[in-house]
């Protein structure tokens, strides 16, 4: 009775340091990056040193397309992502929690979510030397936007807005071997504006390092580099990528979807749109010649059995004579049979 009546006071306890207050709400744009910053301000919490725990509401998780990174330089956590075409609103709830006095509180946050249409133009590359957390702070998002807006892109100055981001393992990259290198980021912006002669003329002389994984690093730099360079940002340039969301290819792409939808079990998309499973599209399956492994597995130890057999009949049929026994001192070698006795 002593054990259970202090386990039901630790959760008494436990539940009395949840504090619940009303949701907060925040707007956001589809197909446009919404970035929602968590600090232990929001939770009325004295010190900095706080963890967070978000989550779609009444979900385990955040859904695929919005993901959660956490700053140790500002004592900050970053929920983003980029909220797909349809969607009205979502709630995220935060759970945070004080390292230092162990207290929890509890925030909703509201996200009505404000229809946009896709730019029909973007432009993705990989910083290689930042991650997630870094990338969002000390002003480096402004000094990108800047890079983008005043070397490569001018006349996309009015609608320029990023529509991806996410870090390298997010976007289906392997975490480097050593703990000491940067994980990277991947970023694409977007806009109404045509591209650049800057932009072309970029995608051209990177265009041969697309077919090379990973990427070469004794490739010559960039003629645009120097620019990237001077704000301390890495790019990879065997991710730069040129996007030309056309009406008539984003039809044919809704088209191919919609296909798709019709022949997919109604279970499989209705986890897919909770955001539990994210399943690839059939365009998006990367395409493999099976040449290559028809002719190791089977022509292989084919020939090897053909080698071996014709090895075996030779020393088989060239060497039976040695089979016969010599009698010693014979003049042919041949034994000579004796007449049977009468």
């Amino acid at each position: 009775m002593k054990k259970a009546a202090a386990m039901m006071l630790v959760v008494v306890v436990v539940l009395a340091a949840v504090s619940t207050t009303q949701a907060l709400t925040t707007e956001a744009q589809s197909s446009q990056l919404f970035i929602l910053p968590l600090t232990h301000h929001n939770f009325s919490f004295e010190s900095a040193g706080v963890s967070y725990m978000p989550s779609l509401l009444n979900m385990p998780d955040l859904p695929s397309w919005l993901h959660y990174s956490y700053s140790p330089a500002v004592f900050t956590g970053f929920i983003y992502g980029v909220p797909p075409e349809g969607l009205q609103d979502f709630q995220v709830e935060v759970v945070a929690r004080d390292t230092h006095t162990y207290e929890t509180a509890h925030r909703v946050f509201r996200v009505d979510v404000q229809q946009q249409p896709r730019k029909p133009f973007e432009v993705g590359f990989k910083i290689k030397n930042m991650n997630v957390d870094e990338l969002l702070v000390g002003h480096r998002w402004d000094r990108l936007y800047n890079v983008i807006h005043n070397d490569l892109w001018n006349k996309s100055a009015h609608d320029l807005t990023v529509t991806y981001l996410a870090s390298a393992t997010q976007h289906g990259d392997r975490l480097p071997a050593s703990p000491d290198v940067k994980e990277g980021v991947y970023v694409t912006y977007g806009s109404s504006m045509p591209f650049s002669a800057a932009l072309l003329e970029l995608e051209k002389e990177v265009k041969p390092l697309w077919d090379h994984h990973p990427c070469p690093s004794y490739f010559k730099k960039a003629s645009y580099e120097r620019f990237f360079r001077q704000h301390n940002f890495a790019v990879d340039w065997c991710s730069f990528r040129l996007y030309n969301n056309s009406l008539q290819s984003e039809r044919m792409r809704q088209n191919m979807i919609v296909e798709e939808e019709d022949l997919r079990s109604p279970v499989i998309s209705a986890l897919e749109n909770e955001g539990r499973i994210h399943l690839m599209r059939r365009d998006e399956v990367e395409k493999r010649s099976y040449t290559f492994d028809v002719v190791h597995t089977i022509l292989v130890p084919l020939v090897v059995m053909v080698v071996l057999l014709g090895l075996l009949t030779l020393a088989m049929c060239c060497h039976r004579t040695n089979m016969i026994p010599k009698r010693p001192g014979h003049p042919d070698g041949a034994v000579r049979q004796l007449p049977p006795r009468h």
